[in-house]
């Protein structure tokens, strides 16, 4: 909304223009108002365009609300690494990555999952594959290729194990509600994550 109270005057966009303004507009709209009042029909006031547009995109306000988290996030992270290996390399660099979203958006994110969780009667693993809207991960890929290279053993690896690494470090991140020590990362990798993968001496990726 305007600051004189009038919905903005629609505007023609089209492409990542458009959805990069409704999903802000979406946003704007979870942080000041919460989940529980989030609206399509405010959501496209804000952005000056109309329900339609919005339904086009996403099926409800479930899925809105997911994919205005995910482009926050995404945005302020910035590209991904170059990811090649060797493991701790590349897990180091992912995490370092992760650390550098914007704290306090991430807090923000965090106090709206809990009523995202209560209003639509999700757990918080299902709303998370929501917000990472239905990709494979680039956890289980970087462990794929390490396989392959002979620095993981392939029996070792689980759902869990591999998410393990993001898994410790989130925790770190809520509790601290700031940014994970460099010396942290390191730890999670180095004391927990490799020793739990790492294949055994004289094996071969053949």
């Amino acid at each position: 909304m305007s600051l004189n109270g009038e919905a903005p005057a629609r505007q023609r966009r089209r492409g990542a223009e458009l959805e990069d303004a409704l999903l802000q507009a979406a946003w704007d709209e979870l942080t000041e108002h919460g989940y529980a009042d989030l609206t399509l029909e405010a959501v496209a006031q804000r952005a000056g365009t109309s329900r339609a547009v919005l339904y086009r995109r996403w099926a409800g306000r479930r899925e809105l609300a997911a994919a205005a988290a995910r482009h926050v996030i995404v945005r302020n992270r910035g590209p991904m690494p170059t990811l090649g290996g060797p493991l701790r390399e590349d897990l180091l660099a992912i995490l370092t990555w992760a650390n550098g979203t914007e704290v306090r958006t991430t807090i923000e994110i965090f106090a709206q999952v809990g009523s995202y969780l209560a209003e639509e009667g999700l757990t918080f693993g299902e709303a998370r594959a929501l917000m990472m809207g239905g990709r494979s991960t680039t956890m289980h890929d970087l462990f794929e290729r390490a396989a392959e290279r002979g620095e993981v053993d392939p029996g070792r690896l689980t759902p869990r194990i591999e998410s393990l690494a993001f898994d410790l470090f989130r925790h770190e991140l809520i509790m601290r509600s700031g940014p994970v020590p460099q010396s942290t990362l390191e730890e999670i990798v180095d004391d927990i994550v490799i020793p739990l993968v790492r294949a055994r001496a004289g094996r071969s990726s053949s």
